[in-house]
């Protein structure tokens, strides 16, 4: 019989990301795996541990000033400590900006105050790496989302990360990776495994909402969803508004600093639409004709595996994308190009060859990637490592 694990999880997100804003990544979908598995006792769940003053100051009022209205079971200056569930347990800490081991030294009391035991140390943030060596644990995992080292925000950062994904190589005991070319940045580690992202079937299959800022949006909608960055090749989505007038090109989610939005935000068959949280894409992505990924290719894209593109194939909807990472097992259901003009013809074929029997063959095609057929594997990798 496998015995039960305790969890602390350093995260990429703060708590507030998720049950708040509405925004959902792999760090989250994972967490909930946890909290259901009989296996699994208690979780400590620490926030995104900020190393910049801006980012203290946000997760200090957000903390701190506006409560989410748990339980709180201490506090000081400079942290907070929750009550979620009788199973999930949070921390906040702007402690990192001025001393990282002073928050393990805050961590370890209320570790001991748990009464955690064989602690699982699961870790999403390579911007730390001391819980390695101040946080007894039974097992060491660190989950890589992307390769930091090339993600725009983190270019002040590059030596940094690059330092701490050497440490993270040397003292993980397992490390999964979400796209094949991330195994590279561990070259010493015997135990790396690749486990691509998953989907929610059920719940982008089943699930609707009533939407109004679509409503006068003119069909076919050409549509993306996910954050509006320097990933998006813009270049490209102007082609696609400017050589489809009778077409509508919807993009949906927050658009950041790096995003060169200035050649297309005047288009007049370009919407807009601004974040929307996790519970209300399924009904925008079923109102999508074509769904699409137009990423840039580049070193940072390389280390990606969409979640949209699990999300889609579950909606059904015929895809187009530039030739990114993780399409691998999907190239007999959805279109790749490699350029403007490629692109665009791909999804003037895909609007004429869609039907009823491609849209279930798309959404079948995803069953098997569960995130929790991802997380059994997983959790498989933990119960069976030996040290």
């Amino acid at each position: 019989m496998t015995k039960k694990f305790d969890v602390v999880m350093f995260s990429m997100s703060d708590w507030n990301d998720w049950n708040k804003r509405g925004v959902v990544n792999r760090n989250y979908h994972i967490l909930n795996q946890l909290l259901k598995n009989d296996k699994i006792g208690k979780i400590l769940h620490v926030d995104f541990m900020p190393y910049t003053k801006k980012r203290a100051i946000r997760s200090y009022f957000e903390n701190q000033i506006l409560n989410s209205g748990h339980k709180i079971i201490k506090r000081d200056p400079a942290s907070i400590f929750k009550k979620v569930s009788e199973k999930l347990y949070t921390y906040s800490t702007i402690d990192s900006i001025f001393s990282e081991e002073k928050v393990y030294n805050k961590l370890n009391k209320i570790i001991d105050n748990l009464k955690l035991k064989n602690i699982v140390l699961w870790s999403y943030f390579p911007m730390f790496t001391g819980y390695f060596d101040r946080i007894k644990s039974e097992i060491k995992i660190f989950d890589t989302v992307d390769n930091w080292i090339e993600h725009n925000n983190f270019q002040s950062y590059k030596e940094r990360l690059r330092k701490n994904y050497n440490i993270i190589d040397k003292k993980a005991d397992v490390i999964f990776t979400v796209s094949e070319d991330l195994v590279k940045l561990f070259p010493t580690n015997k135990n790396v495994h690749w486990i691509p992202n998953g989907v929610d079937v059920n719940f982008f299959q089943n699930t609707r909402y009533k939407i109004l800022d679509t409503k006068k949006i003119p069909h076919p909608i050409i549509g993306y969803v996910g954050i509006i960055q320097n990933r998006i090749d813009m270049d490209l989505i102007e082609y696609l508004a400017k050589n489809n007038p009778d077409k509508s090109v919807v993009l949906i989610g927050t658009i950041w600093p790096d995003a060169d939005i200035k050649k297309i935000k005047n288009i007049k068959n370009i919407y807009l639409l601004g974040h929307k949280s996790y519970q209300e894409l399924p009904s925008y992505i079923h109102q999508f004709d074509i769904a699409i990924i137009p990423h840039k290719i580049n070193k940072f894209t390389k280390s990606m595996n969409p979640l949209k593109l699990y999300e889609y194939l579950a909606c059904g909807k015929p895809i187009v994308t530039t030739p990114i990472a993780g399409i691998e097992n999907f190239k007999d259901l959805i279109s790749i190009a490699s350029n403007e003009e490629e692109f665009n013809d791909k999804i003037q074929e895909a609007l004429q060859n869609n039907n009823k029997k491609m849209i279930i063959k798309r959404s079948e095609s995803v069953k098997k990637y569960s995130w929790e057929s991802r997380f059994e594997k997983m959790f498989n990798f933990i119960k069976n490592y030996e040290k």
